[in-house]
């Protein structure tokens, strides 16, 4: 199963990144914002970030034993709407499909939702992450929206694609 785990240090510089001296320069200074602008994220941290995905969805108690936990997606959150409104949106699509594996743990769905359809809108190939098809598909059974599904690529698709 492909992971949605993204830097967040590596996102906003990928982000921020431009091609002349004086957009490098600025990029620079937007990359210095950022990180004094919102809550950091320590490397211990972030290495618990990366194993955290959809699949954990109904095995994560985070309102009984899961404090810790739930304090860390919550500042993660914060970390990651920090730097998507501090670089435009202008992130990377993984980053959209980490913010929604994090909100639909914390039942924040609105959230997901949005945050997964961002992901579905900058990532063409979608498909292939298995924790973003499931967690979409339990927002979408959260609103008992299944007329919003994803659809499956066609079959004729998929045979042009064989030959």
């Amino acid at each position: 199963m492909k992971s949605c785990g993204v830097s967040l240090d590596a996102a906003a510089a990928r982000s921020l990144g431009a091609a002349g001296d004086e957009e490098k320069k600025m990029a620079a200074g937007k990359a210095n914002e950022i990180e004094l602008d919102f809550p950091k994220l320590t490397a211990q941290e972030r290495d618990s970030l990366v194993e955290i995905d959809s699949s954990l969805f109904g095995f994560q108690r985070l309102h009984e034993d899961g404090a810790r936990t739930k304090a860390l997606l919550l500042k993660a959150v914060s970390c990651y709407d920090s730097v998507i409104l501090k670089s435009e949106g202008k992130v990377e699509s993984e980053m959209f499909c980490q913010l929604g594996h994090f909100n639909l743990l914390l039942e924040d769905y609105p959230k997901a939702l949005s945050a997964y359809q961002r992901y579905y809108s900058l990532q063409s190939d979608y498909w292939k992450n298995a924790a973003f098809i499931y967690g979409l598909g339990l927002v979408y059974f959260h609103y008992n929206a299944f007329h919003w599904s994803v659809q499956p690529p066609s079959s004729e698709a998929q045979a042009g694609q064989r030959r």
